[in-house]
């Protein structure tokens, strides 16, 4: 694991990653059609499933691929040779989401498209909040050449309810559902800052719709909206799309031997979602 340099006013720092320009992974998911995104997680899925999952995803016209863990091991290691792996069996972009970790800030490898710098609002850790952000930054240059840096996507990562592994870890207090004031708040602060993308999470229930509703109304036109867990279904699916989600994570779905038709169920063909005014669609 990389480790972040010592920094002092004598430092001097080289040019890194721009957090706020659009790139073109970020174009992608704004303008494609709404839909399904499926989640490998590199430390549980062989990489030899994860590339037929690639060119079955490719097939099926999905926007990305998201490899994801909270959990993680040798990373720079395991996930090069995954990436360029996966990479040789789909165009599509490869997305990074793992969590940081204090002294090297968020991992990242070659050959990833795009890597997402979640800002855990509802952690009671103000490392997971926004100095992770500042760490990565810092050791950025030093890790891959510039020319291969990938694209920063921005965004505000949320957890619904009970979740004791991630509270553990990241430091994060479920967001309240009695009243819409937390959720208000925190698209305030998503909308104000500009963020590319907001996260919803639930790893032991399910993201309520109405709360998916609220959002989408409180968001930008070009803010993505991305929703994820215990999502099993093309129904769950259709659900979350019509509640203005953007994209519909899965993982464990396809976690078992038949996940060719799962997937194909998921993926199922949906009516074109309307455009919102702006965002390009």
């Amino acid at each position: 694991m990389n480790a972040s340099p010592q920094l002092d006013h004598h430092t001097e720092l080289h040019a890194s990653p721009p957090l706020w320009r659009p790139g073109r992974v970020l174009a992608r998911l704004r303008e494609h059609q709404p839909g399904p995104v499926h989640i490998i997680d590199p430390f549980k899925v062989p990489v030899t499933e994860a590339v037929e999952k690639a060119a079955e995803l490719t097939r099926l016209g999905f926007a990305a691929v998201l490899l994801a863990s909270t959990d993680y091991e040798s990373f720079e290691s395991h996930m090069e040779p995954y990436v360029a792996a996966v990479k040789a069996a789909t165009p599509l972009p490869v997305v990074l989401h793992f969590p940081p970790r204090p002294g090297a800030g968020f991992p990242v490898v070659r050959g990833a498209d795009a890597l997402l710098l979640p800002a855990l609002l509802g952690s009671g850790d103000d490392y997971f909040v926004w100095k992770s952000f500042l760490e990565t930054l810092a050791a950025f240059p030093g890790r891959i050449p510039r020319e291969e840096w990938p694209e920063l996507l921005l965004t505000v990562a949320l957890t619904f309810g009970e979740d004791p592994r991630t509270g553990d870890l990241l430091g994060t207090v479920p967001v309240s559902t009695a009243s819409t004031g937390e959720i208000d708040r925190y698209l305030h602060v998503a909308r104000t800052f500009g963020f590319h993308m907001v996260y919803l999470y639930s790893r032991n229930e399910h993201v309520p719709t109405e709360v998916v509703r609220r959002f989408r109304k409180g968001l930008g036109p070009d803010q993505v909206l991305f929703v994820s867990g215990n999502v099993r279904s093309g129904r769950q699916v259709t659900e979350y799309l019509d509640s203005g989600a953007d994209y519909v994570g899965f993982a464990g779905a396809l976690e078992q031997p038949d996940w060719r038709s799962t997937l194909a169920e998921i993926a199922g063909r949906r009516p074109a979602a309307p455009a919102r005014p702006g965002s390009g669609r």
